[in-house]
């Protein structure tokens, strides 16, 4: 006869127990779940919240929602909209105020060249204002009917030549055709502005038949222009007769 051995009774008994733990497990675990959704003990916030969560693919792209993105880009308080730099207003130069040529030793003050109606109602400029006195040297004169360094165009400054014999001072503009291509011309304006040229050409034109022709020919240096330059003019030739003008282009 064969005994039952003696372990059997116990591994049955530790079996059974375990089957009984499982079960009372199951049917635990949906009350302490529906326990913690209604009390909201685990929650993060109040609100009711429907489970199963979304998938992320199911979420809203960007491309399904371009009035967002929009709103992202203009209205995000993250990328505030640059205020724009407003453009500062140039200053006008305006009107010259000291004429300076280093290579004739020229450094003088320069005046706005009033003009006057003669005997014979002649427009006349009133280069007699220019002349020396006993207080101050010849003055230079920028005449009315040209424009301000800056502007683009023709700027005539007007002067006289003439030796020490005449008045006991010299013409501001005797050396004037002594300047070469190259020559610095430096103009100072009323608002600070500084402005350099170099001298291009110097011409000297006839002033004696005064025809039409030959004022034609003047009026190309005394005219506007559609480039900026400056234009230095004063009498030339034989003393005295004064029967040329002589022109100093400066670009």
């Amino acid at each position: 006869m064969i005994k039952p051995r003696r372990w059997i009774p116990t591994i049955l008994l530790i079996t059974g127990g375990l089957l009984l733990f499982w079960a009372a497990l199951v049917s635990v675990n949906p009350l302490l779940s529906n326990y913690q959704i209604v009390e909201g003990e685990y929650l993060l916030f109040p609100q009711q919240v429907n489970l199963p969560l979304p998938k992320i693919a199911s979420i809203r792209s960007t491309e399904a929602a371009p009035q967002d993105v929009f709103f992202s880009l203009v209205y995000s308080p993250f990328t505030p909209t640059p205020t724009p730099t407003p453009t500062p207003t140039p200053v006008p130069a305006g009107p010259v105020t000291r004429l300076i040529i280093p290579s004739i030793g020229v450094n003088r003050a320069v005046v706005p060249l009033r003009q006057y109606r003669d005997a014979n109602g002649v427009i006349q400029y009133d280069t007699n204002s220019l002349f020396a006195t006993n207080s101050r040297l010849d003055l230079v004169g920028q005449t009315l009917t040209s424009v301000d360094p800056g502007q683009g165009s023709n700027i005539v400054l007007v002067g006289h030549n003439y030796n020490m014999g005449w008045y006991a001072w010299e013409g501001v503009f005797v050396n004037l055709k002594k300047l070469k291509p190259g020559n610095d011309i430096l103009l100072h304006t009323k608002n600070g502005g500084v402005y350099k040229y170099k001298v291009k050409k110097v011409v000297q034109v006839p002033y004696v038949a005064r025809t039409a022709a030959e004022l034609n020919q003047h009026l190309q240096y005394l005219g506007p222009t559609s480039d900026e330059r400056v234009t230095l003019v004063t009498c030339g030739g034989a003393f005295g007769s004064w029967s040329a003008r002589i022109y100093v282009v400066a670009k």
